[in-house]
C-alpha cells in the first residue's frame, strides 16, 4: 500500500508560507470581523518547523518504502525549514520479533488477525529494515517493543539495533518506549518500572551516553483525554520527571466518537471548532505538567470508530477538521502532531493530512471569534519582523454537492497594515464538498486542490502538479483598512498580508 497523495493536500496548505481561482460569487451568509495585534504579542506560540509528522504502523513500514511515498515526503520536506520526522509505532510495534534467517520475505504474520488486524503479530526479516534507509529528507522516531506487559529483552534490542543501524544515528529523532501502555500495564508506576528497565538496556546496547532521545507515555486516546487509568502526566510523575534522557512526552488523539456517519454527525463530531477545543482539557493537563519537556500528540486521526466509511473518516470534510485541529494544537503549545492517516496497508487514499509547520521562524496565535463552532482563524507572525504576515481562515460549515442546498460562504474582515492596498488568498478546495475522496479514489469530480495544485498517485506519483498549469490565487483589495475575504462552506484559505 502506498501513502496517499492527496493526504498531503491540507499538509501543504498549512505551510503558512504558502485552487480554483474563482471564488464563490454568492453573498456571504455572515461576516466575522477579526481583531488581533499587528505586532507579535507575548502569548503568540512559536511554530515548530517540524510540527507535522506522518505516521506508519511499525509492521508495515516496508509497505510504504516506494517512490510515491518518497515523493510525498520530499514535497513536504521541501516546504519546511527542518527535516520531516516520520513516526514508526503502533500496536504491532510492541509485538514484532526479529529472525535474521528470514531471507525470503521482509516479514511474515504468525498469529492474530493476519495480515493487517490490530492484534497481528509479525516476525521481521533483515529486508524489513531496509525501509529505514528510505526517505533521505526525513528523520525517524521508532518504537522499542515492550511486548504485552512482559517483554523479551533480546527481541527488543534486536529491533532497536537493526533500526538504529539502518537509519543511521544522525537520522534518529527519538526512540519511543512502547505504545498505549495502559492496555497492558495497569498503573503508571508499572509502566515506568518496565519502560525504564528497557531504556537502560537500550542505552547500554547503543552506547547512547547522556543525550535526550527517549519518547515516553504514548498513552491511548481515551486515557489521554480522561487520565483514567493514567495519561502522560501520571507517567511523567511516576519517575520519568527526573530522567535526563527523556526528550518528549506523547499522547494519542482520535477526534470522532459518533457511530453514525452522515453529514450531521460529521458537523457535530469533526467539523466543529467547539468539539475540538473542548477536548483539549485533559491533554492540556499533561502538557502543563511536563514542561519544559516537549509535549506532542504522537498518534492522531479523525475517528477509529468501527464502520466509519472512507468518505467520513478521510474524505474532504475531515480535511478542514485536521487544519483546525492542528492549528489549535500548535497555538496551545503542542510541539508536534503525528498524522496517522496512512498507518496500515488497508488505509485508503485521503485528502486529510495537514501540515501546519513553517518555512521559516514564525509564531501563531488563535484569533477569538464569536459563535466559534463553525469557523476558526489563526494569525502567524514573522519572528524576525514581529509583524503579522498571514492568516489561516477555516469555514467548518459542512456542505455536500448533491445535497440540494446552495453552497454558502462566510466573510472574514481581515485588518491589514497601513498602506496595504491588497492581499493574496490561496485556498484548499473540493468542488464536491465534504464527501470528496480526491482524484485517485473519486476521479476529477472529487478532486481536491491547494492553490490549484494536486498530488496524486495516478497522475504524478506524488510529485504534485497544477491542474490548470499554474498556481492559482485571488487578489482581494483592501477597503477601509480591511480585506473582506469570502470563504465558501467546507473550505480553508490562507491570506498573505
Amino acid at each position: 500500500m502506498k501513502i496517499t497523495s492527496h493526504s498531503l493536500l491540507g499538509s501543504l496548505m498549512l505551510t503558512l508560507s504558502q485552487s480554483h481561482a474563482a471564488y464563490a460569487a454568492d453573498t456571504a451568509s455572515a461576516t466575522k470581523t477579526l481583531s488581533f495585534p499587528g505586532s507579535q504579542p507575548t502569548n503568540a506560540v512559536p511554530a515548530p518547523p517540524d510540527f507535522v509528522s506522518p505516521g506508519f504502523e511499525t509492521a508495515f513500514l516496508d509497505n510504504y518504502a516506494n517512490a510515491f511515498s518518497a515523493n510525498v515526503i520530499s514535497t513536504l520536506a521541501n516546504r519546511t525549514s527542518a527535516p520531516v520526522v516520520i513516526r514508526i509505532g503502533g500496536t504491532s510495534g510492541d509485538r514484532v520479533q526479529f529472525d535474521p534467517s528470514l531471507k525470503s520475505a521482509n516479514k511474515t504474520c504468525v498469529k492474530g488477525q493476519c495480515p493487517s488486524g490490530s492484534d497481528a503479530t509479525f516476525v521481521l526479516g533483515p529486508g524489513y529494515f531496509e525501509a529505514f534507509r528510505s526517505f533521505p529528507d526525513a528523520k525517524w522516531t521508532f518504537q522499542a517493543p515492550l511486548g504485552d506487559g512482559t517483554y523479551n529483552e533480546t527481541q527488543l534490542l534486536a529491533y532497536v539495533k537493526c533500526a538504529w543501524e539502518a537509519a543511521g544515528k544522525e537520522r534518529v529523532d527519538a526512540i519511543a518506549l512502547g505504545n498505549e501502555p495502559s492496555v497492558y500495564w495497569k498503573t503508571a508506576k508499572e509502566y515506568y518500572d518496565g519502560a525504564s528497565k528497557a531504556e537502560k538496556a537500550v542505552v547500554k546496547a547503543l552506547d547512547l551516553g547522556d543525550g535526550k532521545i527517549f519518547q515516553i507515555a504514548e498513552t491511548i486516546n481515551t486515557a489521554a483525554a480522561s487520565h483514567d487509568p493514567y495519561a502522560g502526566q501520571e507517567v511523567f510523575e511516576a519517575g520519568f520527571k527526573s530522567d535526563t534522557k527523556v526528550k518528549r512526552v506523547g499522547e494519542h488523539w482520535y477526534q470522532g466518537t459518533k457511530t453514525t456517519f452522515g453529514i450531521e454527525a460529521l458537523q457535530a463530531d469533526l467539523m466543529n471548532h467547539t468539539s475540538i477545543t473542548n477536548r483539549f482539557a485533559g491533554y492540556l493537563k499533561t502538557l502543563n505538567a511536563v514542561q519544559p519537556t516537549d509535549y506532542i500528540l504522537s498518534e492522531t486521526g479523525s475517528t477509529i470508530v468501527s464502520g466509519a466509511p472512507l468518505q467520513y473518516s478521510s474524505g474532504f470534510g475531515a480535511t478542514p477538521w485536521s487544519v483546525d485541529f492542528q492549528l489549535a494544537a500548535m497555538s496551545r503549545g503542542v510541539k508536534r502532531v503525528v498524522d496517522s492517516v496512512a498507518q496500515r496497508p488497508t488505509t485508503r487514499p485521503s485528502p486529510r493530512m495537514t501540515r501546519a509547520g513553517a518555512d521559516k521562524s514564525r509564531a501563531v496565535l488563535e484569533v477569538a471569534l464569536d459563535e466559534e463552532a463553525l469557523a476558526s482563524a489563526y494569525v502567524m507572525y514573522d519572528s524576525s519582523s514581529k509583524k503579522a504576515d498571514r492568516i489561516a481562515l477555516v469555514n467548518l460549515k459542512a456542505w455536500a454537492a448533491g445535497s440540494g442546498s446552495k453552497r454558502g460562504s462566510l466573510a472574514f474582515a481581515v485588518p491589514v497594515a497601513d498602506g496595504m492596498e491588497s492581499v493574496r488568498v490561496r485556498k484548499l478546495h473540493a468542488d464536491a464538498g465534504v464527501w470528496a475522496k480526491g482524484f485517485d479514489e473519486g476521479g476529477a469530480e472529487e478532486n481536491v486542490t491547494w492553490a490549484g495544485e494536486q498530488w496524486t498517485y495516478k497522475v504524478d506519483q506524488g510529485k504534485g502538479h497544477y491542474v490548470s498549469g499554474k498556481l492559482e490565487e485571488q487578489t482581494v483589495k483592501v477597503q477601509g483598512g480591511r480585506a473582506l475575504v469570502n470563504v465558501p462552506d467546507t473550505e480553508a484559505v490562507i491570506v498573505y498580508l
